[in-house]
């Protein structure tokens, strides 16, 4: 497959992280380079395996588990583990909010009591970070284009600085959704060589057509981005050409 999520967020002394990825050594080794031992609210969008496939190592390391619905026993199983050892569980939808040390957060997406969209990928659980030395951010999930259009009808979102891209980079987007955020810097977490041929040609150019500065791990690794003299940075593994 070669792709996966894990979205790591910083305020204050207090750690966020939306998703695992596939590979829980991966997520141990990152989490140990930026000398994080506790995560203080972990989102799990939805339970494909390349979203909660690291949740074992983060066992007893996490105070509260922000996750959607669930759609069988072994999604289930992945909450189970996190509770086992100590994580408060708490299924949200649009509206639920709170704070992450001087930051806050809010869901957008899924609905409350939404039957149109199923558990998976276009129920998954999409937030906004802002505030408390955060750029104001939205991390999308692996929503497609319908649930696209519904969450820009449900919640009119406005511009962003930072996008996290639904899907990977697929091209199963609503370009309206995008038009209405004109985020400043889109990221794209993709694997290289992965059998999706994520990112597509038809989402970089709509990014581009945006003007969105567009950072993608299988080309530029490990992405940080911050706020320093006010003004939104970006660093990564790889050097620009």
């Amino acid at each position: 497959m070669g792709q996966g999520d894990a979205v790591l967020i910083h305020s204050q002394d207090a750690v966020a992280l939306i998703d695992t990825g596939p590979d829980p050594r991966a997520l141990e080794d990152c989490l140990r380079s930026l000398s994080i031992e506790h995560i203080d609210l972990l989102v799990l969008t939805h339970f494909d395996i390349d979203h909660v496939g690291g949740t074992a190592v983060l066992e007893g390391k996490v105070s509260t588990v922000l996750h959607g619905p669930t759609a069988d026993a072994a999604d289930v199983r992945v909450l189970d583990g996190l509770a086992a050892e100590g994580a408060s569980l708490r299924p949200v939808s649009a509206g639920d909010r709170g704070v992450l040390g001087g930051a806050s957060w809010r869901v957008l997406w899924p609905l409350p009591h939404g039957v149109a969209f199923p558990p998976g990928n276009d129920a998954s659980v999409v937030t906004e970070f802002s505030g408390g030395g955060v750029p104001r951010a939205l991390f999308l999930g692996d929503l497609s284009a319908a649930p696209q259009r519904a969450l820009l009808r449900s919640a009119r979102p406005t511009q962003y600085d930072v996008v996290k891209v639904a899907h990977h980079g697929s091209a199963d987007q609503e370009p309206a959704l995008y038009e209405a955020l004109r985020p400043r810097v889109a990221l794209i977490t993709v694997g290289a060589d992965n059998d999706y041929g994520h990112p597509r040609r038809e989402t970089l150019d709509l990014l581009a057509a945006l003007g969105t500065r567009a950072y993608r791990t299988d080309r530029d690794g490990r992405t940080l981005l911050g706020i320093e003299d006010d003004a939104l940075r970006v660093w990564t593994d790889v050097a620009p050409p």
